[in-house]
């Protein structure tokens, strides 16, 4: 809910960020939390709030880098037909993401096409891209698996829920996925600035925001809910140990309550 207190959480933050600008070049900013906690809309008014310090803002979102059908249905074939559905790390364009942080850090003029990944078609819509210009003052990377630095291996051996049991019972889907957030952790995340974490109220509540944002794609392009509370079972795993281990892996945190009110921004390291 974007009230008084949200727009001081707003502030609070992106103080923190133009602290930090005042001994680097540029700031990159992780921005982590569950589905449907409105990571993007807050990505939105940081960025705008920061523009008016004549700032110059990056946003984008893991989902920017999600690969194409096609090539999620290749790597199915190797590894696990789980990988035909999009959103767990090993889904991502990595070298993509690589490039474009590097670009990002060398500080220089430079360009780069993102092509564009559409949630509606499940898929990167062909001569459409997003056109990116460096130099930039701050880079916000926004996700729902941003920020996880994976598990040990001995803790993927009990399925958590009905899909991993039934459809990953030798584990090439867990142990894929595991062995590529380490991946994004050590290229990616570990390299950021500042991160933070929007904490919500549990896992259960990851099914009505996401519904929510459901509504906002064109009907015959929607999710059934039956469809999507399978889609949601491919997130539970990595985001029911971000909810558990927040206070580890990143710096500040911000709790939002039921009716998705936003708290204040709590510095953790």
């Amino acid at each position: 809910m974007i009230n008084q207190s949200y727009l001081n959480t707003v502030k609070d933050v992106c103080e923190q960020i133009i602290d930090f600008k005042k001994n680097k070049k540029n700031i990159f900013f992780l921005i982590s939390g569950p589905q449907g906690s409105g990571k993007s809309t807050f990505s939105f008014h940081v960025k705008k709030s920061l523009e008016k310090k004549k700032l110059k803002v990056l946003v984008l979102s893991i989902d920017n880098f999600y690969l194409s059908k096609n090539d999620r249905l290749n790597l199915s074939k190797k590894i696990s037909n789980l990988f035909e559905t999009r959103g767990v790390p090993g889904t991502h364009n990595f070298k993509f993401l690589k490039e474009v942080l590097k670009k990002f850090r060398l500080n220089k003029k430079a360009r780069f096409k993102l092509p564009l990944f559409s949630k509606g078609h499940d898929d990167i819509l062909k001569s459409k891209f997003i056109n990116l210009k460096f130099p930039y003052d701050v880079f916000i990377l926004e996700g729902w698996c941003v920020g996880y630095q994976g598990s040990p291996n001995n803790k993927l051996q009990k399925p958590i829920n009905k899909m991993e049991k039934d459809l990953d019972p030798k584990l090439n889907w867990r142990k894929y996925v595991n062995e590529m957030s380490k991946k994004y952790n050590v290229s990616i995340y570990k390299k950021c600035d500042f991160s933070i974490f929007l904490k919500i109220p549990s896992f259960n509540q990851v099914f009505y925001w996401r519904k929510k944002q459901e509504q906002q794609i064109p009907k015959k392009l929607r999710m059934t809910s039956k469809q999507l509370k399978k889609f949601i079972s491919f997130y539970q795993r990595i985001t029911m140990n971000l909810l558990k281990d927040y206070k580890k892996n990143f710096n500040g945190y911000i709790s939002i309550d039921e009716k998705h009110n936003f708290g204040k921004l709590k510095k953790l390291k």
